[in-house]
């Protein structure tokens, strides 16, 4: 629901999203998950890019699960709820609710399972704390 989400990002439909239905084609959704995840990650102050060059942080995506719930279209505008809501010792979960701008309308259920990585090594390692901080001191 809705009022479980803290943050959302916004964005529109482009033309070039939507199948010959006329509607968004089901992988962009993946691609729209990715973007509100980094823009919830700047807005509590993590810059991904950096930390990942600096061998601070890097996450691999392991398990997406979406459930389709009704359909976005050309020029629709979208808001992405976006919450992490569990972290463990190597992984973090998020999840994400989209809907139609205005509107109660529930267009995708979305979870994330990510595990934090070292590419280097090639193996993952744990979450480190001060993103578990910042995530907490957020909340949902």
């Amino acid at each position: 629901m809705r009022s479980d989400f803290r943050f959302f990002h916004r964005l529109r439909v482009r033309y070039s999203e939507v199948d010959w239905q006329g509607i968004v084609f089901n992988a962009h959704y993946l691609t729209y998950l990715d973007v509100a995840v980094t823009e919830y990650f700047r807005t509590i102050g993590l810059d991904y890019k950096q930390l990942a060059q600096e061998g601070k942080m890097d996450m691999a995506l392991v398990k997406t699960t979406l459930e389709y719930k009704s359909s976005a279209m050309f020029d629709d505008e979208l808001d992405i709820g976006v919450r992490i809501s569990h972290v463990g010792n190597t992984s973090y979960n998020a999840e994400f609710e989209i809907y139609k701008t205005g509107l109660e309308d529930l267009v995708l259920i979305a979870q994330t399972i990510y595990v934090n990585y070292n590419p280097v090594k090639r193996k993952s390692e744990p979450v480190p704390d001060f993103f578990r901080s910042l995530v907490q001191t957020f909340g949902p």
